[in-house]
């Protein structure tokens, strides 16, 4: 089954009892991920439980073509619903994958699991997404960047959770800034809402000259320094540039906001170059493109960083940020200490 739309968003939702997995695949890998996010949580009680959740990637079924059926007919220890996530990055296994979804969507009842696939853009003649749209029980469902208006409401309804509203001038020059990836464009939104007090500033609304003001890049070229000193694998460095923004006016924050962003789109990067595209290529491809300036160094970071352990960099940072919305945390200690760590990995990947 293929749905799109208001029907795909009605599905993830709320699936239907008899779903039993969904394949997430098109070029916004931001809206991708938001929704494998919000429909595991309706797959299962325990999204972020090893126990109850097996991650894969397309790696581990070339290797072992069979892993997947074994993994959804495997009981769970804890007597609730298993959830297995596949990351795919390329369709060497796609044959292995498609016999898999066709045995078990005509025998759903041998399945004791729930199956989330996330991947990049699929052709037409995709093995994996034409099993999913051909399945009764599985569903394909794609992922394409946000139009004007519903990049306008996704703005409108994260800003008035917050208490924060937009002038209409304002939201017209912000909007097209957040085009291409829906993760981004809540980094942005979360950044903007940020530097309008996180709605602790009782009447806050964001006007056009604060939209100019973060468009301009206020203390960005500290800020990418920083990022790209970390992820080039220059510790001293980066913790030299953390301590000086520490003591000026940029916030640990905004700049765990740059390094997610700056992570996803190594990765989108590191996922063209697995579908065949050159570096140059794939960072042309990218939006925005890489700053000339910075290409050497995000082709150098290519090398340094696989897409499996880019994806635990992108975890590790997105539990960061839950840690810093926690009453009473040290975002200051957290931020450096995730910075080190991320700059020591790639120091040793340069030996």
């Amino acid at each position: 089954m293929k749905l799109s739309g208001a029907r795909a968003d009605s599905f993830v939702k709320a699936p239907p009892q008899d779903s039993l997995g969904v394949l997430f695949y098109g070029p916004d890998q931001g809206l991708c991920s938001e929704r494998a996010g919000e429909i595991a949580k309706k797959f299962t009680d325990n999204p972020d439980d090893p126990f109850s959740v097996t991650s894969l990637n397309a790696d581990d079924l070339v290797g072992d073509p069979a892993r997947l059926s074994d993994e959804m007919s495997a009981m769970s220890l804890l007597g609730d619903t298993r959830l297995i996530r596949l990351r795919l990055s390329h369709e060497r296994s796609g044959a292995a994958i498609a016999k898999a979804i066709k045995a078990l969507d005509a025998a759903p009842h041998t399945s004791a699991s729930k199956l989330i696939v996330e991947a990049g853009d699929l052709s037409p003649r995709s093995a994996v997404r034409k099993c999913f749209e051909s399945a009764v029980h599985f569903t394909a469902i794609a992922c394409y960047a946000d139009t004007q208006a519903t990049l306008n409401t996704l703005v409108k309804s994260e800003l008035s959770a917050l208490g924060i509203g937009i002038d209409r001038d304002a939201l017209d020059a912000f909007v097209p800034l957040l085009e291409g990836d829906r993760r981004l464009a809540r980094g942005e939104i979360e950044k903007m809402a940020l530097y309008k007090g996180y709605g602790q500033i009782e009447g806050a609304k964001i006007e056009l000259a604060d939209v100019k003001l973060l468009a301009a890049g206020a203390g960005s070229t500290g800020i990418d320094d920083i990022v790209f000193d970390t992820l080039s694998g220059n510790p001293l460095d980066a913790d030299a540039g953390f301590q000086r923004a520490m003591e000026g006016k940029l916030t640990a924050h905004s700049i765990l906001f740059s390094l997610q962003r700056h992570l996803i789109r190594l990765h989108q990067a590191s996922s063209l170059m697995a579908s065949g595209q050159s570096p140059d290529d794939a960072m042309r491809s990218l939006r925005p493109p890489v700053f000339m300036m910075r290409k050497n160094a995000f082709s150098h970071q290519l090398r340094l960083w696989p897409e499996n352990v880019l994806m635990r960099a992108i975890s590790s940072s997105l539990e960061l940020e839950k840690q810093m919305k926690s009453t009473g945390a040290p975002v200051e200690s957290l931020m450096g200490r995730l910075l080190l760590s991320l700059a020591s990995y790639a120091a040793k990947r340069k030996r």
